[in-house]
């Protein structure tokens, strides 16, 4: 009996060995992300797309374009998932992706550009 116990004990050492050295390996990258997500009818609108795609490049920012409303919440909820810091938006749904995502991410910070003119002014205030 006290063999098992001892097996037992070594394996659940054993196990948490990994998972610490795992933690230790790995450090905390310390860089902010940020996205853009551009929706509804800008995400139609090639001027709009264009722009969207130089402010992402020059800020280092991950660009997603999405048409229904139903990717809205979705890219807008992975993006928090996955620890983003910022998340643009332009044309993206307040009420539907927005809010609900923002109650359940409090850290994550979500800034609507009014259009594409804001949108470097929104990510060099981000």
């Amino acid at each position: 009996m006290t063999k098992t116990i001892q097996i037992r004990l070594a394996l659940a050492a054993g196990i948490a060995a990994v998972f610490a050295g795992s933690a230790i390996a790995s450090p905390e990258d310390n860089t902010s992300q940020r996205a853009i997500v551009v929706a509804g009818g800008a995400a139609t609108n090639q001027a709009v797309l264009t722009q969207a795609h130089v402010v992402a490049d020059a800020t280092d920012s991950d660009l997603k374009i999405v048409r229904t409303n139903a990717e809205q919440l979705g890219v807008v909820h992975m993006l928090a998932a996955r620890g983003y810091d910022t998340v643009v938006t332009i044309g993206v749904d307040q009420r539907n992706a927005i809010t609900p995502v923002s109650e359940k991410y409090p850290r994550v910070r979500f800034v609507a550009a009014k259009a594409v003119n804001g949108l470097g002014a929104a990510m060099s205030g981000a």
